[in-house]
């Protein structure tokens, strides 16, 4: 078995968690189509930025 470090995709991570927050954040605005909107753009942005830094390491 090898010993190098296991990578994670911080991307769907992120994108699943954004969408849960965005929807709990548009039930209290009583939008929840906008929440769900932001919390996607959000969950994207944080996962990229992620994986960005996974690579460097």
């Amino acid at each position: 078995m090898s010993e190098e470090k296991k990578k994670t995709d911080y991307l769907g991570m992120g994108l699943g968690m954004g969408v849960a927050m965005g929807a709990s954040l548009g039930m209290l605005m009583d939008n929840i189509g906008f929440g769900i909107a932001i919390g996607t753009a959000l969950g994207v942005a944080f996962g990229t930025a992620m994986n960005q830094r996974n690579k460097k390491e």
